[in-house]
């Protein structure tokens, strides 16, 4: 992201929480606001604080999130172990881990049967017995892994764990991949599209879809909490799903949406978006749902591709009266149907690929004593009007920075 949505809010925050309420016969003046000494004109500066960051995240990434090279080029032959958990983005991430590898010098293995938090401590125990040079985790089972990391810790074998919340302590030396940061700013910046897109006289409902991944839950409160600082009157209530329950989620999701008073869905992981969108087209819902989320797979890109982008303008009285990027379709929402909600589509896009050259990099600071890495992924906004336009491997797959495998490449010192 270009600008950290935490600084922009908090500073408007504070205005408003300092200000005193306008005079009743003032231009914007609002009685609920006054009733709370909300002074209408900070209220809009952060209206329009919140629409300037979605713009400005809506512009494609430069920068793969590092920029330190290697103190030396990595010893050949180190063999870096990851776990799976069967998945499309657990896939993803290991195929380009092993493309990493390859180039690095060093060798990959996949353990697959990190499913579940039954099977995944007897992966972690089959990782360990390779002695690897580091292992990769998510913070999906992590909590299950105590023992293992116990293990790991006294063989002095580094753990990166992608997905977990908090600082890194004993085995696992870095959670800064997918974690806390980069996810405050993802929910940060989807609250704020939530905010500035609202239809006129809306007060935005938000079904928070989600999993038990400590990153994830990062997520979730960086938007629960951003949204509550935009909109005292909006709200968020969220869905927790099981996926160890073998249920459907497009029936989950659909079916929670029919008694929902919002109309506002959000998934907290593209890896669940499978089948969504279709089921809620065809739920009988108070109003057609706006589907938005956080790891845009690429299924949901090429929907994006295929939707028509949003047009005309934002009603004056609009939060989303700013003219936006994503095509001023606070407008289009008023009508209440289905092609609105479908040009408001947005997703926090998520670069798999580059994520697994970024973690392959970070074993080569961990092994090598170079300092750690922790910057951004490449990220962007994506929406039906700018997901023309996004960067994306053969498959799909977002990607940000087209030449990223040599920006790396230079980083490492190798061709």
């Amino acid at each position: 992201m270009r600008k950290s949505l935490v600084v922009a809010v908090l500073a408007a925050s504070t205005l408003l929480l300092a200000s005193c309420a306008m005079p009743a016969d003032q231009p914007g003046f609002n009685a609920d606001d006054a009733a709370f000494g909300v002074d209408a004109s900070a209220a809009a500066q952060v209206a329009t604080d919140a629409t300037s960051s979605t713009d400005a995240a809506l512009a494609a990434p430069t920068s793969i999130g590092v920029d330190a090279p290697l103190s030396a080029a990595p010893a050949a032959g180190a063999l870096i172990v990851s776990l799976s958990d069967g998945s499309d983005q657990d896939t993803l991430l290991n195929t380009s881990m092993a493309e990493a590898a390859k180039v690095i010098g060093w060798d990959f293995k996949e353990i697959a049967g990190a499913d579940s938090v039954d099977t995944a401590p007897a992966a972690f125990d089959e990782a360990l017995a390779l002695k690897p040079a580091g292992i990769r985790i998510s913070g999906g089972y992590v909590d299950v892994l105590a023992d293992g990391l116990a293990k790991a810790e006294a063989a002095g074998i580094p753990v990166v764990c992608t997905g977990c919340s908090g600082e890194p302590a004993g085995a696992i030396t870095d959670t800064s991949i997918d974690g806390d940061s980069q996810n405050t700013e993802w929910g940060n910046l989807l609250s704020s599209y939530v905010y500035a897109n609202q239809a006129e006289g809306e007060v935005a409902g938000v079904e928070m879809f989600s999993l038990p991944v400590p990153a994830l839950a990062t997520f979730n409160t960086a938007f629960t909490t951003n949204l509550g600082v935009l909109c005292r009157e909006c709200s968020t209530t969220e869905e927790p799903f099981d996926p160890t329950l073998g249920s459907d989620i497009p029936t989950f999701v659909a079916d929670t949406m029919t008694t929902s008073l919002g109309r506002w869905a959000l998934l907290d992981s593209g890896t669940m978006s499978a089948g969504v969108a279709d089921s809620l087209l065809t739920a009988p819902v108070l109003e057609p749902i706006v589907l938005i989320g956080r790891g845009a797979s690429a299924a949901d890109i090429a929907t994006l591709r295929a939707t028509p982008a949003a047009g005309g303008s934002a009603p004056a009285s609009s939060p989303a009266a700013s003219p936006a990027a994503s095509g001023d379709a606070g407008a289009v929402a008023a009508s209440g149907t289905p092609e609105a909600a479908a040009a408001l589509q947005a997703w926090t896009a998520l670069p798999v690929p580059v994520m697994g050259w970024r973690i392959v990099d970070q074993f080569a600071r961990i092994i090598g004593g170079d300092a750690l890495a922790d910057g951004p992924l490449p990220s962007q906004l994506l929406t039906s009007a700018n997901a023309q336009d996004a960067v994306l491997d053969a498959d799909g797959n977002y990607i940000g920075v087209a030449d990223y495998q040599d920006q790396f490449k230079a980083l490492w010192g190798v061709k």
